[in-house]
């Protein structure tokens, strides 16, 4: 018998990538299944033409809506009378939104602070070199065949996002998104513009629409270097990864969108470490970091503004031509 089942995951844009993992592993097991889910904006466009999912609900998380939202959203999801609701993310909004829900099949990691009200908990491992990914399926065990193997992520870009790759020339270009949501996940800017000096690929440059002054400076004199920032749609720079000849991008959530369409990949490491989950998983990838074992390094779960020693060795020691290097080697065949 088909069931309803609503997946949720209303963190930032990598997370809700990684999370499309658990989704194709659903529905590789239970392809009858009507499955909805739940992000915050801007993020249900990521599942826009997706040939399987049913719905999407987003919650709008601006401050002044976010309170008045969430409760809509609450309404909504008792509303789909969910036979089984899917709880990926770890912070109490979700937990209570799971809570609540009143499906019978509640699912989530045991760090939830509303892990009490879920009748399927399962540990959220950190830092033991346990892959995101592999996390959601450790959650999903109960409900998937004996055995099943580990799926990756997947995003289905649609004919006119492949438009919106064409129009800026992502065809077998290296992709390279400097950009990153904390300072110090970033390679700095200055080694990034030495890397470019230094490349002789037809690079395009990538990021969010607050990156664009970024790459208007990286692209800047460099004639085989063009500024894309802010260019197309999130479909869209999955369809222009999916076309490209390889990705180089700090850990952040271009990364994860590598991933999902399996493009060589180049991901640099400054603060943070790949044994906290969150590395590439495209067939073809390397992880570039400092060779130096720094003991301020990693400096906590997740990026920060600045470098808390003032010095930011992580990043400026990962060295150009190790990258150049790691670029070469990704795309043999």
């Amino acid at each position: 018998m088909a069931r309803s089942v609503l997946f949720i995951q209303t963190a930032f844009l990598g997370d809700v990538v990684l999370a499309t993992a658990a989704l194709e592993a659903w529905h590789d097991a239970h392809p009858a299944d009507r499955v909805d889910v739940l992000v915050r904006k801007p993020m249900d466009s990521l599942f826009e033409g997706h040939p399987w999912v049913r719905r999407v609900l987003a919650w709008d998380k601006r401050p002044r809506v976010k309170g008045k939202d969430w409760r809509r959203l609450v309404r909504e999801v008792r509303k789909g009378r969910y036979d089984v609701v899917v709880n990926l993310h770890r912070h109490a909004s979700s937990g209570i939104l799971t809570a609540l829900s009143m499906a019978p099949i509640r699912v989530g990691y045991a760090n939830n602070p509303l892990a009490w009200r879920f009748t399927h908990r399962t540990p959220h491992r950190w830092g033991d070199g346990t892959h995101e990914v592999e996390r959601h399926m450790a959650l999903l065990d109960p409900f998937l065949p004996a055995g099943s193997a580990v799926v990756e992520p997947r995003l289905f870009p649609a004919a006119h996002h492949v438009q919106e790759a064409e129009a800026i020339q992502a065809r077998d270009a290296v992709l390279v998104m400097p950009g990153s949501q904390w300072a110090t996940k970033a390679w700095p800017e200055g080694q990034f513009a030495k890397f470019l000096s230094e490349t002789q690929a037809r690079v395009i440059l990538l990021g969010a629409p607050n990156e664009e002054a970024l790459c208007a400076r990286l692209a800047e004199g460099r004639p085989h270097v063009t500024q894309a920032a802010g260019k197309v749609s999130l479909l869209g720079m999955a369809a222009a990864v999916g076309m490209a000849r390889a990705v180089v991008a700090n850990d952040s959530a271009p990364l994860h969108v590598a991933s999902a369409m399996d493009t060589p990949t180049v991901a640099l490491f400054a603060s943070t470490v790949p044994r906290f989950g969150f590395g590439p998983r495209a067939s073809r990838h390397m992880v570039v970091e400092t060779p130096s074992e720094l003991p301020c390094r990693p400096c906590g779960m997740h990026g920060r503004k600045r470098c808390p020693e003032g010095h930011f060795k992580c990043g400026w020691e990962l060295s150009v031509q190790a990258v150049l290097d790691a670029l070469g080697r990704v795309q043999q065949a």
